[in-house]
């Protein structure tokens, strides 16, 4: 209990430095921490003030997750440092330091609930309005009293190291560093409100570690902003002086690359930012002056709410995407964004399978030149057909002649039945009933906006009725030749109004599998294409089962390196409090999501150790399909920077909102099985490769082995030789 209680408020010690850049990164915090104390009485205030705001939000009950990313102490933090560089570090100050730290966590919970409901962040407004509240409190209070601190700079330095320190410190502010560097590094410290160079420097190193996207837009927009002083000849010392110029820095940086997706449109949206920035401190310096209170970050604060709640209110999200999950980092929001519009584009549509059971073919689709045209033209007519590819076995006079006659027709998704045309007699073949155009024809309901409609079936083998709810896969009729039908065949089409014979609508079909002979292709929220044999995913219960991780369950592998090295390494399956499944090594402290739906398992994000037997199973089992198809071939894309060296993966940092040349592919295929029909061994392999444009950098190949209802064994190969093996020794 007490080793969880530590970890949790150390996270949260940490995450409250790098909270101010936006980041999570371990090393950018310790570097934050180490330039606070470059004045060691405003680092020990600010160390202070983060240990009483974790402390009282975790004996109030606030939300865990909450205080180990510093959400509840990061303001704190700003105002111990803000603070100790301002008032002597004596008893009552520390009693005004440790109830303003508690008021800070009162503010920043208040502010969260309140802008939670119009998705805005916090940002800085505990900490502005906590700290303006002390500083007219402390008019009247005596006995906490102003520090001379930085009055006398050389006493300062030559009590911290003697004259070595007074000689180097000197050489620092001293080293004929162009004005603008100056301006930018002592800008970068004010983030922690000190005015120097030496923090800026650490800062600055900390930033380029964490994101090379962040450092390039602090460097634009303290370009503009300086650009934009310059123009109208303002006062450009009061960006330092004023610890003001970091709202440019930290304003590029949310709007650029962290709230918004980083793209050539958010890199637009901080340069505008700029100027807004720049009237913001200009107007508000006068308005604060009258109160005697310093600015600080409001300007930031004004601005990146004012945008965000700007970019909520649109109606057209054709550019600047906002952050839909955040991973503190531009470039992992960068990376994960691209990588999972690509792969999971249509997974926000609905699920439509394909309305019937086994191999059918498309006689007509989209466009087709009989009847698919003008308003009608996104639809799709299905028949079966032998291997001359007739859809009718000899004499082929009557509509018992044809081969999907009278088999049944499936709901192609969960939905209510809004509508019902029964009592159409079906047609002699070669004829058409026009004046009942669709035939005996279903309408379901799946979403508002979106319909199916089921038409030509046979008479009097509906059987569901108006308002009844069908799942999908349910059996609600059977396909005939009834109204403009010359043969047998099932008409169907999406539709975004409840009427029978409305306009249709593209839209795919989320799983099928088409054949050309021996050869199978999976399709995934697709178009059946005219002239293509498909049915729906086969399920293959070994697969089935070996994939299927329910929450609790425990796996444990013995593990073969080569030559002759083993250990044992277990994991469990779990499901977070947003319902997402995972697979946990407890070794290694790393979490691989999956999604397993039926008919795919696959995995969605990886956090850990990139050493880890967990994360060599990740990029092995990428993309599973759960039935055997003989040489299929299952391709995928996994982000960039889980597989390219470190080096190479900052080079394509640096331009990745504007161009991205590395990618990696992943691809599975099923090699072999036992017995088709009732199978209890499956061999697959799957591949990653890193490309960098064309060009293959780095491989890495597998073999999984499933049999017994659950994966037996998996290796992972190199050049065709083994040089891991991992087998299951105990499931449960």
């Amino acid at each position: 209990m007490l080793k969880h209680y530590l970890h949790i408020l150390g996270k949260g010690f940490i995450n409250s430095y790098s909270q101010l850049f936006f980041a999570d990164s371990k090393v950018f915090a310790w570097l934050l921490l180490l330039s606070s104390f470059v004045n060691p009485i405003a680092g020990l205030s600010g160390i202070t003030a983060t240990i009483v705001a974790l402390l009282f939000a975790y004996w109030i009950g606030l939300d865990r997750n909450q205080i180990r990313y510093g959400v509840y102490s990061y303001n704190a933090l700003m105002i111990g440092l803000v603070l100790g560089a301002q008032y002597n570090f004596t008893f009552s100050y520390i009693i005004v330091l440790i109830f303003g730290s508690t008021l800070s966590v009162l503010m920043a919970v208040w502010f969260s609930s309140i802008l939670h409901k119009y998705k805005l962040p916090a940002l800085s407004l505990s900490f502005l309005i906590t700290l303006w509240l002390i500083i007219i409190g402390l008019r009247s209070y005596t006995k906490v009293e102003m520090s001379e601190t930085g009055l006398f700079r050389l006493n300062e330095w030559y009590s911290l190291g003697g004259s070595k320190m007074v000689e180097w410190m000197n050489k620092m502010e001293t080293a004929g560093i162009p004005e603008f560097l100056e301006v930018y590094l002592k800008s970068l410290s004010a983030v922690f409100f000190q005015y120097n160079i030496i923090s800026g420097v650490i800062i600055l190193l900390g930033l380029i570690i964490w994101s090379r996207i962040a450092f390039i837009l602090s460097i634009i927009g303290f370009i503009i902003g300086y650009l934009f002083y310059f123009s109208l000849s303002g006062e450009f010392s009061q960006l330092y002086y004023s610890y003001i110029g970091f709202n440019f820095i930290l304003t590029a940086i949310a709007l650029g690359g962290f709230y918004v997706i980083p793209s050539r449109a958010s890199f637009v949206l901080a340069i505008i930012a700029m100027p807004i920035i720049g009237i913001f401190i200009s107007g508000i310096s006068g308005l604060l002056s009258v109160f005697q209170l310093p600015m600080y970050s409001l300007p930031f604060s004004a601005t990146v709410l004012l945008i965000l709640m700007l970019l909520n209110q649109r109606v057209y999200f054709h550019r600047l995407i906002l952050v839909p999950y955040q991973y503190f980092s531009p470039e992992k929001n960068l990376y994960h964004y691209t990588t999972n519009a690509a792969r999971f584009q249509n997974s926000r549509m609905f699920t439509i399978r394909l309305p019937f059971f086994g191999e059918w073919f498309v006689s007509q689709g989209y466009d087709g030149s009989i009847t698919h045209r003008e308003e009608w033209r996104q639809a799709l007519d299905f028949v079966v057909v032998d291997e001359t590819e007739h859809t009718f076995k000899l004499p082929g006079k009557e509509v018992t002649d044809f081969y999907c006659y009278n088999l049944p027709v499936l709901a192609p998704s969960d939905g209510y039945i809004v509508e019902v045309i029964d009592g159409v007699d079906d047609n002699t073949i070669g004829e058409s009933d026009v004046q009942h155009n669709w035939g005996n024809t279903i309408l379901i309901k799946h979403a508002d906006g979106l319909y199916s409609k089921l038409s030509h079936l046979r008479k009097e083998t509906i059987v569901v009725r108006i308002n009844d709810f069908v799942k999908a896969g349910q059996l609600i009729a059977y396909c005939g030749s009834s109204g403009r039908s010359p043969e047998p065949h099932l008409h169907f089409q999406l539709q975004a109004l409840p009427y029978i014979g409305s306009a249709t609508i593209d839209y795919p079909v989320s799983y099928f599998v088409s054949r050309k002979n021996d050869s199978y292709t999976f399709h995934e929220y697709d178009t059946p294409a005219e002239s293509i044999h498909l049915h729906h995913p086969i399920k293959t219960p070994l697969l089935a089962d070996a994939f299927h991780f329910v929450p609790g369950k425990k796996i444990h592998w013995q593990v073969e390196y080569e030559p002759s090295k083993t250990e044992n390494i277990n994991w469990e399956c779990g499901v977070d409090a947003w319902n997402n499944s995972y697979l946990f090594c407890s070794k290694t402290q790393s979490y691989a999501y999956f999604v397993y739906n039926g008919t795919l398992f696959y995995f969605t994000a990886f956090h850990g150790n990139k050493k880890s037997l967990l994360f060599d199973f990740y990029m092995a089992t990428q993309k599973i399909l759960l039935g055997y198809y003989h040489g299929m071939e299952i391709k995928d894309r996994i982000a960039a920077p889980i597989f390219h060296n470190t080096l190479t993966v900052c080079l394509q940092d640096a331009i990745a909102p504007f161009y991205q040349f590395l990618k990696v592919e992943y691809s599975s295929m099923f090699c072999s099985i036992d017995n088709i029909y009732a199978p209890n061994h499956i061999v697959l392999s799957s591949s990653v490769r890193a490309l960098m444009g064309n060009k293959v950098v780095k491989q890495r190949s597998y073999e999984i082995i499933c049999s017994d209802g659950l994966i037996s064994e998996w290796k992972i190969m190199r050049n065709n030789q083994t040089i891991l093996t991992a087998r299951c020794i105990n499931e449960g």
